[in-house]
């Protein structure tokens, strides 16, 4: 026997012992002689379907006709915090929507102001505060300014807030009206999420009437 012929006979015994059909014709496997992932679909590279957009749950704050600020969601995209910031700080700015002012809502904020996230450092937002100059004061101010905050620190990383206008740091009126420099947090601002208790109204105790004094008759 030629050294051909024997390694060719030696081939179809290995074939054979393997379980690998050495006729020409392909032979159907049970699926449950295929091995596990075998018959699984290759799975598709996730870089060639289409890209999907991620989007961020953050929220703007509005008034209620009862004058207490309420959060009304809005999903910005992701990338960087700047970015959040500015799309929800745009939002902000335009005030509510037909939705929210269907339901009553407004803003504290004057029309055509303008808020700028310009810098982000260690968890604190520099909004600058751009647009007209008779900016609200007294209690509308503080409403404003804890719209602004409590926007601005809704945005995943964000924990305070430092307000300035044209670039100067300005003295920013918390809740109670009292004037500070410092970075402003949500904290601050939380008793504007809650309506004011009712003043309790004191009844006066009805008045005890004066006996008349007695006359002594006449002797």
């Amino acid at each position: 026997m030629s050294a051909r012929r024997l390694i060719a006979g030696l081939t179809v015994v290995l074939l054979a012992g393997c379980g690998v059909p050495t006729t020409g014709e392909p032979e159907t496997i049970p699926a449950a002689e295929v091995p596990y992932g075998l018959a699984s679909p290759t799975p598709s590279d996730p870089g060639s379907g289409p890209t999907e957009t991620m989007m961020v749950a953050t929220a703007i704050y509005l008034l209620t006709p009862e004058d207490v600020l309420v959060a009304s969601g809005r999903e910005t995209s992701t990338g960087s915090t700047e970015d959040q910031l500015d799309a929800l700080l745009g939002e902000l700015a335009a005030g509510p929507d037909a939705k929210e002012r269907a339901r009553e809502l407004s803003t504290a904020l004057p029309p055509e102001v303008e808020l700028d996230a310009v810098d982000v450092s260690g968890g604190t937002v520099t909004i600058d505060i751009a647009g007209p100059v008779g900016a609200p004061s007294g209690t509308e101010g503080r409403r404003a300014v804890g719209q602004i905050v409590l926007t601005a620190t809704s945005v995943p990383g964000v924990r305070a807030v430092l307000l300035t206008r044209q670039g100067e740091r300005v003295d920013a009126p918390l809740p109670d009206g009292q004037l500070t420099s410092a970075p402003l947090t949500a904290t601050d601002y939380e008793i504007l999420l809650t309506a004011p208790a009712p003043t309790p109204t004191v009844t006066p105790a009805p008045a005890t009437p004066t006996a008349a004094p007695s006359v002594a008759p006449p002797s």
